[in-house]
């Protein structure tokens, strides 16, 4: 019952917030409750929980949580960067009309995601997914009269809905095949285990934008950068990632882990390629995010797990940090393209945070980024896979070194250079705190074997200690360098690098219109079937109408008229004999 306790001060904070009349008390209400929520995590221990909800013939419904080090990983990181993410909501957010919707919907999203990540069964599973899909559309479609917003968030849960469908339906075979809502459950019949995971895996796909649904997650920031913070780069989409990992013995029964090492490969082409064509200043995060979440299921695909959850820890603290810093240059500059930004070194104390964010990503020694890559890279099975994930950090380095150094050089703004220098504390300190984060944990990279081997369960069999080799730093720092030096070269010469293939999958244009084409599709198969649907419904209706037509007749039977009796007894007594001759018994 404990875990379920993490939840209690966030439901307490959401009912505060929407009984209480004051316009500024919501905010500390929800930094209040978060981090009461995260001293409760201290208490919370291994272990299974159940609570019952109903029973329908025998079968129990009801909600599960499990305690284990891949839940506490996730617990961890959605509690630690969410008070970060409300103290810089604080110099962040400032219209008052805003205040109540924005934290309440916060709030709940982060209760979604807490209860996602300790679930123990599919209806707990499905209960938190469906509400992070509803909070998602609703906090990128926080700015009402922003029209891009409104179609942004409409993109989002539409892509979304294609999961959760699928998901419910995978839910419906594991139930039927296996009578059990258990996470660990596995059907034994394998047309059964191949169309539950195929449709996990769609579900899988949708949530952390992999290919084909990866366009999605770009487009989504068109929200507040708290959100885009919260929902893009540090929890939403890893759930995603998560729901893989935990779900990663049925995908292996089911032979389709090559499937997602595929489609992953695919997804983290195209956003490499994306981050380094496109300008504006957000989306080149959300690119690099794509990317990211490619490459840990990538990584676990070929069988590391560790490394793959390794990155999913650091990628979430330095991401974060990222985004804050956009929100600060936007913020100051009143500009979202990276040509029109300017001044980050007009406060010295965000460009020294936006630098660690920066070099963490691109991978250079000893930020955390460059642990994460290595440990992929390092897992790799093939000289094949280790050139592509290479190639993957090079172009890393080029395309987030250009990031800083376009929103780094000189203004003569006077106006920027003072909002620069005025930046609320509340964001700049939320930026210091992750960026602590963001160095401290390159320590884990030494334990991160052993703490994911602490306890017996499911996973602990898949999870290995990880490590590294004298040349993976050498050739992981040579990329990093490498990156560095071309990305200065080509922005700090007014250079431009784009080809033709960057320019055909940039912004996505090919997949919108693959989009479009795939929704016409869809609408014309659901238009015939809609008309079959009538046609049938016509033909029973006629079958009912005929049916109801006989009966009327034969009621005149039943009315007492001995006349019509006598008729029927004489037609029965002469079919009857007909057929009696007609067999041969009388001549």
């Amino acid at each position: 019952m404990l875990p379920f306790l993490l939840i209690a001060p966030l439901v307490l904070a959401v009912a505060l917030i929407a009984l209480l009349p004051s316009n500024s008390l919501p905010r500390y209400l929800a930094l209040a409750g978060t981090v009461a929520s995260l001293v409760l995590l201290l208490f919370v221990h291994y272990g299974a929980f159940d609570v019952g909800w109903f029973s329908i013939g025998g079968a129990s419904m009801g909600f599960s949580a499990s305690i284990t080090p891949v839940s506490m990983l996730l617990l961890a990181i959605v509690l630690l960067i969410a008070p970060a993410i409300f103290f810089y909501s604080f110099g962040y957010m400032k219209k008052p009309s805003e205040q109540r919707r924005y934290y309440i919907e916060m709030l709940i999203f982060e209760t979604a995601m807490l209860v996602f990540a300790m679930s123990g069964n599919y209806i707990t599973l499905f209960a938190a997914w469906e509400f992070l899909s509803l909070m998602s559309y609703m906090l990128i479609g926080f700015y009402k009269e922003k029209t891009s917003a409104a179609r942004s968030a409409r993109k989002a849960i539409s892509t979304v809905l294609i999961g959760d469908i699928a998901i419910i339906a995978a839910i419906a075979i594991i139930w039927t095949a296996t009578g059990s809502f258990s996470i660990g459950a596995i059907p034994s019949n394998p047309e059964y285990l191949l169309a539950a995971a195929l449709l996990l895996c769609v579900a899988i796909l949708t949530k952390s934008a992999q290919f084909p649904f990866q366009e999605w997650l770009p487009d989504a920031m068109e929200g507040p950068t708290p959100v885009s913070t919260f929902l893009h780069s540090s929890t939403m989409v890893k759930a995603g990632v998560f729901a893989f990992i935990i779900l990663y013995p049925l995908f292996s029964a089911a032979h389709i882990l090559y499937l997602f090492m595929i489609l992953s490969a695919i997804t983290i082409l195209i956003s490499t390629l994306g981050a380094a064509k496109e300008m504006q200043i957000k989306r080149v995060i959300a690119y690099s995010t794509t990317q990211e979440l490619g490459l840990m299921i990538f990584a676990a695909s070929i069988g590391s797990i560790t490394a793959a959850l390794y990155f999913f820890l650091v990628q979430s603290f330095y991401k974060s940090l990222l985004f804050f810093s956009s929100g600060a240059v936007m913020e100051a500059t009143n500009e979202e393209s990276l040509d029109k930004t300017a001044g980050l070194r007009e406060n010295r104390l965000i460009f020294l945070t936006t630098a660690i964010g920066v070099l963490s990503l691109a991978g250079f020694v000893p930020f955390s980024g460059f642990f994460g890559s290595i440990g992929i890279s390092s897992s790799a099975t093939s000289f094949a896979v280790y050139a592509f994930l290479s190639i993957i950090g090079f172009s890393t380095s080029f395309f987030i070194i250009r990031w800083v150094l376009l929103a780094s050089k000189k203004t003569e703004n006077d106006e920027a250079k003072l909002a620069y220098r005025r930046m609320p504390k509340s964001m700049i300190a939320s930026m210091v705190f992750l960026a602590m984060l963001a160095i401290l944990s390159s320590a884990a990279f030494f334990y991160m074997g052993s703490f994911l081997s602490s306890s017996a369960y499911y996973l602990q069999k898949y999870m290995t200690v990880l490590g590294f080799k004298p040349y993976d730093i050498v050739i992981e720092t040579v990329l990093a360098f490498l990156g560095l030096f071309v990305s200065y070269y080509a922005f700090s010469h007014k250079k431009r690098i784009a080809g033709s293939l960057t320019h055909i999958i940039h912004n996505s244009d090919v997949f919108n219109i693959l989009y479009f084409y795939s929704a016409e599709a869809i609408l014309v198969v659901s238009e015939g079937i809609s008309i079959f649907d009538r046609s049938l419904s016509g033909a029973f209706e006629g079958l009912g109408i005929g049916t109801a037509l006989l009966g009327k007749e034969m009621r005149r039977l039943v009315a007492g008229d001995i006349n019509a009796y006598v008729f029927v007894l004489i037609v029965t007594a002469v079919a009857v004999l007909w057929y009696v001759y007609a067999l041969g018994v009388i001549r």
